[in-house]
């Protein structure tokens, strides 16, 4: 479906450099650049979960840690 948009100079620059560069279409360009921020985003929402995870899991292992002391020696 065809689309317009407006760009800055440097940016239409850089589509058409890294296109002829490529051999590639100025739409293979576009969809390579808006394919590695959508991978960074997910790439941060992945660090935001693991860090939160990682302060549950520290919650449970110190829980488990103050369970496993009160266990009496074998």
């Amino acid at each position: 479906m065809p689309t317009q948009v407006r760009l800055p100079v440097w940016a239409r620059d850089f589509i058409d450099s890294r296109a002829n560069q490529r051999n590639a279409s100025k739409t293979d360009v576009i969809v390579e650049a808006i394919e590695c921020l959508k991978q960074r985003e997910i790439e941060a929402l992945m660090r935001e979960g693991y860090k939160a995870r990682a302060a549950q899991a520290t919650e449970i292992s110190e829980a488990q840690r103050g369970a496993l002391q009160d266990l009496p020696e074998w």
